[in-house]
């Protein structure tokens, strides 16, 4: 069972319960009248916040219920909206328009943020059940990829990496985008959003902020033999099937 307690500005707030498959939508209706600028309607099971404001995308925000960690989709252009997702423990990201995220942490929030608008959105769930003792170590896959850029980004650039050396910058940074289904971000967005987090989830410090960091997170990744053997080639399939 996902929650979901949202609110926009100090005026209009809410609750839904979504059961798996169902969703929390926020998106755009201009046909609203004036005089009531924004409803919340349950349809089929999932709930629906539609705004009468014409820069905000239809949809703007999707969150799905799945039978493991929620997932969160960025509908929302840029359109001068900021879109911030943001832990329980302080940590946050900001993802590219048309990018898919999976909440790892109950009590995540999300907000979409205009001048005249703040809309947010905390989500809480129950964790899957951790591995029983001794049954072994969880069992990577293509499918489990998705649900951390951490995990994703260091597997394609340990993927994509010669046996010496590693994958420029620009090839990571698009096979990313390329796997995710969206354009392919800028380097800044790219080092701040998924190069740095990647490496700072596996207790790495970076002694400079102008060091490789593909360097770091390809050694790691290969010193603790994070990505099995036949992972990484179905990940090089993959891409290759990807273009």
């Amino acid at each position: 069972m996902l929650h979901i307690a949202w609110s926009a500005g100090e005026q209009y707030a809410g609750e839904a319960s979504l059961e798996v498959g169902a969703a929390f939508v926020l998106a755009r209706r201009m046909n609203l009248p004036e005089q009531q600028p924004l409803v919340a309607e349950t349809i089929d099971g999932s709930t629906y916040v539609f705004v009468r404001l014409p820069y905000v995308s239809d949809p703007a925000l999707v969150i799905t219920a799945t039978a493991n960690q929620p997932v969160v989709h960025r509908g929302q252009r840029d359109n001068g909206a900021i879109v911030e997702l943001a832990t329980p423990l302080g940590g946050s990201t900001t993802p590219a328009p048309g990018q898919k995220i999976s909440l790892t942490d109950s009590g995540s929030r999300v907000q979409l943020r205009f001048p005249e608008l703040t809309f947010s959105v905390v989500v809480t769930f129950d964790a899957p059940a951790a591995p029983a003792p001794d049954s072994g170590t969880m069992q990577l896959n293509l499918d489990s990829l998705q649900h951390s850029d951490a995990w994703l980004v260091g597997a394609i650039a340990v993927a994509l990496s010669p046996d010496h050396g590693v994958v420029a910058h620009g090839d990571l940074k698009q096979a990313f985008a390329r796997w995710r289904g969206i354009e392919v971000p800028s380097d800044g967005w790219f080092d701040r959003n998924a190069l740095r987090p990647a490496i700072e989830s596996r207790g790495l410090d970076m002694p400079g902020p102008r060091l490789n960091k593909i360097v770091y997170l390809v050694e790691r990744c290969r010193r603790t033999s994070e990505f099995p053997a036949r992972l990484l080639d179905d990940v090089r399939a993959r891409l290759r099937a990807g273009g």
